[in-house]
């Protein structure tokens, strides 16, 4: 009985060897908008036959269901992995925790050395206050011996209290120090100190030996932002655009010495196209709920159409042998160079990823309805093709720091505006025309008339193309009558009420554009947005 269990269970250690806690270390990331890639490298030891590797300080954070496991070679075959949360195995705590706990330490020993030396001065007085009498009315001290006995003991006093006195101001700081410290420490054991998990791999393994194991899964809580630099050194040259990348993770491990990339996709996000369902019209009736054959339907979608069609079910058997596959839209990776190191702290780490060149044409504009003053914008065009990310841009032109703008790569325009801020250089003036400003009441309406002048001056040593925007009311109902009676050769869109001069000025030169029009609506009509 004893040589048929010892066979039994000779027999199941050859069918499953268990390996406890193989280490394994990050060696890539790649990162995207609000997760990250991991790719984890580990070495496993392994027998012929079935086998299990536990893979431990796996972060929290991980999406079990994005976990993939390859091997190098052909000699092994994976049976089943997966993810279990583990309460009892820590971490390797991280050096900076370690680093703050030796000093907690060392401060808490200062402090209690604190305390032993108050309590020793403190008792130096106590024996110096024991000892003021000189002996009372049975003394034998004359008047000099007592002035120095007193001398003595207000030196000694003195000398103690202050020394007293800095040790305690000393303990002051001393404890401020160490609330800081433990603070920090607290924050640190938060961010670090997470439970571990880890990846319970199952295999079968045709010779014993060394197996090279690669995990690939994602993780929550690490993510970059785009930043942008936009330079132009004049008019004359083009906007130079730097892309970069600011990376950073909270996942409880940090990533050591890594190759790391960035890229503008988002693998969680839905990749199913929308199917568009036939819409009718009907007149709705009351009737009772009938069940036909409509239960025996399924809504496919027409190859012809490319719509969502009704068809009888085919009842079939329940595996599927054709699986749909959805196709991912465009994304763009970056690869940064060298091997980088992320910290699981939150902060961001600036990565240079690109620098473009982009097509620039200069042009002044200005709406002196609203400002009088001249802004130099830069027109971008094929901007499109780069692939950025939606996201803040510093501005320097001729070297010094403009501003911000915001990059918006989700629009459809053509071109893309960058103020590069206000030129001094250019006079706008925008009055009212008094002479042709006027009210008049014909029967039932008010008509009103309003009339202004436009004036650009050239103050430059060079010669300037500008663009002058204004604006006349556009009617929102039919009782009101909006005329545009004079434009100055603007181009004029009636649909927004859009009044648009471009000239070009020689340096010193100034010019000047008129527009005038009339509203008319019932006299007794309170009417907005007249001028």
């Amino acid at each position: 009985m004893k040589k048929t269990i010892l066979i039994i269970l000779v027999v199941f250690n050859g069918m499953l060897f268990a390996q406890q806690g193989t280490p394994s270390k990050i060696a890539e990331a790649t990162v995207y908008r609000n997760q990250a890639s991991l790719t984890r490298l580990a070495k496993a030891t392994v027998k012929i036959g079935k086998n299990e590797v536990i893979l431990t300080g796996i972060s929290t954070d991980i999406d079990p269901a994005s976990l993939q496991v390859k091997f190098f070679g052909d000699k092994t075959t994976l049976l089943s992995a997966k993810y279990e949360q583990n309460y009892l195995i820590k971490q390797p705590e991280n050096t900076k925790v370690t680093d703050l706990k030796e000093a907690v330490k060392k401060v808490s020993d200062d402090l209690k050395w604190n305390a032993i030396t108050q309590k020793s001065l403190k008792g130096m007085l106590a024996i110096l206050d024991k000892n003021q009498d000189l002996g009372g009315a049975n003394g034998s001290f004359n008047a000099s011996q007592v002035v120095a006995l007193a001398n003595s003991y207000k030196t000694k006093y003195l000398t103690i209290q202050k020394e007293l006195f800095e040790v305690v101001k000393k303990q002051v700081s001393l404890n401020d120090k160490k609330a800081k410290l433990s603070k920090q420490l607290q924050e640190l054991n938060g961010r670090y100190n997470k439970p571990s998990g880890s990846v319970i791999l199952k295999l079968d393994s045709k010779v014993s030996g060394i197996v090279n194991i690669m995990l690939h899964y994602t993780v929550r809580n690490a993510g970059w932002n785009p930043s942008y630099d936009l330079r132009s050194d004049s008019v004359k040259e083009d906007v130079k655009l730097s892309y970069k990348a600011k990376i950073y993770q909270r996942t409880g491990q940090d990533w050591e010495n890594i190759a790391l990339s960035v890229s503008t996709g988002n693998p969680t996000q839905n990749n199913n196209r929308p199917i568009l369902k036939p819409l009718f019209a009907y007149i709705y009736q009351d009737s009772p709920v009938m069940y036909g054959d409509d239960e025996l339907e399924e809504t496919v979608v027409s190859p012809t159409t490319n719509m969502a069609m009704k068809r009888k079910k085919e009842y079939k058997s329940g595996y599927s042998y054709n699986a749909q596959v959805a196709q991912n839209q465009l994304n763009v990776s970056f690869g940064i160079s060298g091997k980088n190191t992320i910290l699981s702290d939150g902060k961001e780490n600036a990565f240079a990823l690109k620098q473009y060149k982009l097509k620039t044409t200069y042009q002044y504009h200005t709406v002196p309805k609203l400002s009088k003053v001249a802004f130099l914008l830069a027109k971008i065009t094929d901007w499109s093709q780069y692939n950025l990310v939606a996201g803040t841009a510093n501005i320097f032109f001729e070297g010094a720091y403009v501003g911000k703008t915001r990059i918006n790569p989700n629009t459809t325009a053509d071109e893309l505006l960058v103020s590069l801020g206000r030129d001094n250089g250019i006079v706008v003036e925008r009055e009212p025309i008094k002479s042709y400003t006027a009210t008049k009441l014909i029967g039932a309406n008010k008509k009103q008339t309003f009339a202004y002048t436009i004036t650009v001056k050239n103050k430059k040593h060079t010669a300037i193309n500008i663009e002058i925007l204004d604006q006349i009311p556009v009617s929102q109902d039919k009782n009101i009558i909006v005329i545009l009676e004079e434009q100055s050769n603007a181009s004029y869109d009636e649909e927004i009420g859009k009044l648009l001069w471009e000239m070009d000025l020689a340096p010193g030169q100034s010019k000047t554009v008129t527009f005038k029009y009339t509203i008319k609506y019932p006299k007794k009509a309170l009417v907005q947005g007249k001028k």
